[in-house]
């Protein structure tokens, strides 16, 4: 029998939805309920179709009430009482290697059984528009091995000065080491993803959603060294700053930050007209790609920034694009999603779903932060501890795999 880590399918509804331990009130303004189907099934190389006794969970992303359902031995699960509305579907589970090469899996090494290693198997559909009863047909899961080198954290919502002014420069990226061996970070390559977020003022969905082989990168920094020089240690990470300060105490920065001064590395721009700080203690990343040239700071977007990171041995090859709609000759670094190693999808709200900018063979979700400025963070959760070391949850998916913490926490697991 699989080994059967649960499934999630998050059904998400522009308007309410009568989910089993919702309130009453939640729907009782609206009698036209419905039922709506769905069967899973495994991805088309294994040998086996449907998807039997996963766990299916329907999640209201507005008020984040939800219900359980386990599929039948068909692979079929059915919601009752479900009102009009917008909904999003995505699904995850582990299996044992052993078990997946049992199946037909066929990206599984034999060091991989050996170690006990898990697949994850997921999938999506996005922005499904439901009135009344339907078969949504069929879902089927795509497979892919857990990541070495994983996105612990995010913090890209920014915070306030005690003037109430927007404050950017404490934002960061850090990398975390997931596995029981010694990695080495030089030439990781840490990008921003392309593309607007959903906020109400910011474009409109990238034209490059339909490219599931490629991910546009819109600024690419890396890590220095010449190989084997910045060790990364099991249970460890390497945080990336904007800027390597004591935000909170320091004359530059903001007494409502945080400190980062301890950061291993920082994001500092050079230019001819210099505006970003440079912190001589804190190395700097080595700028690779910046679509617009004349940027003065590496800035996430503070409504919802996408990020990957990835090994590429000849960054210098990779393709450019033409900026769409762009009128001062921008150009983006289009990447294989073979070559990331990991990607961290974030939107601007529950609702942003059409936005998508990372493939969903990278990342099937996409957490949010509940404001701009208000010190938020997106965090990697925590699957397990082996022998005092952290491991983190990845099922390539932001929505399960990312909680929202009230602060920012950098370093927090080691």
């Amino acid at each position: 029998m699989l080994h059967r880590i649960s499934i999630v399918l998050a059904l998400v509804a522009a308007m309410a939805l009568s989910l089993c331990g919702c309130k009453d009130d939640v729907f009782e303004h609206d009698a036209s309920l419905f039922s709506v189907t769905v069967q899973v099934l495994f991805p088309e190389h294994y040998n086996v179709d449907p998807a039997q006794g996963v766990t299916v969970r329907l999640v209201n992303l507005d008020n984040r009430l939800y219900s359980t359902q386990v599929a039948n031995e068909q692979g079929y699960v059915t919601f009752a009482n479900v009102v009009r509305g917008k909904y999003r579907i995505s699904s995850g589970m582990k299996i044992a290697a052993a078990e997946a090469v049992a199946l037909g899996e066929t990206i599984v090494t034999p060091e991989d059984v050996a170690n006990g290693r898990l697949v994850n198997l997921n999938t999506s559909m996005e922005n499904i528009e439901l009135r009344n009863d339907a078969n949504l047909g069929t879902i089927r899961l795509k497979s892919s091995l857990p990541g070495d080198f994983l996105i612990k954290e995010v913090f890209y919502s920014g915070t306030r000065t005690p003037n109430g002014k927007a404050y950017y420069s404490d934002h960061f990226v850090e990398i975390f080491n997931n596995t029981d061996k010694l990695l080495f970070a030089d030439s990781i390559c840490i990008a921003t993803v392309y593309g607007a977020n959903g906020s109400v003022d910011y474009g409109t969905p990238t034209v490059f959603g339909t490219d599931k082989e490629h991910v546009y990168l819109d600024f690419i920094w890396m890590i220095p060294g010449s190989g084997h020089s910045a060790p990364f240690y099991p249970g460890t990470s390497v945080l990336v700053a904007q800027n390597g300060l004591n935000h909170k105490a320091d004359p530059n920065g903001n007494p409502n930050s945080f400190d980062l001064s301890f950061a291993d590395y920082e994001t500092f721009l050079q230019r001819d007209i210099q505006r970003d700080l440079d912190i001589l203690e804190v190395p700097n990343m080595t700028e690779i790609f910046a679509s617009r040239p004349n940027t003065h700071d590496w800035v996430l977007h503070s409504y919802g920034s996408s990020i990957v990171i990835f090994k590429y041995k000849d960054l210098d090859a990779l393709e450019r694009v033409p900026e769409p709609n762009g009128t001062g000759g921008y150009t983006l670094v289009k990447l294989p999603v073979s070559a990331v190693l990991d990607a961290f999808e974030a939107l601007a709200n529950s609702r942003a779903g059409m936005f998508k900018r990372v493939p969903t063979a990278l990342d099937m979700g996409f957490a949010f932060c509940n404001g701009i400025y208000n010190g938020e963070s997106c965090r990697r959760k925590v699957e397990d501890t082996v022998n005092g070391r952290i491991i983190l949850q990845d099922t390539n998916n932001s929505t399960d795999d990312f909680e929202v913490l009230a602060s920012p926490t950098p370093k927090s697991f080691q």
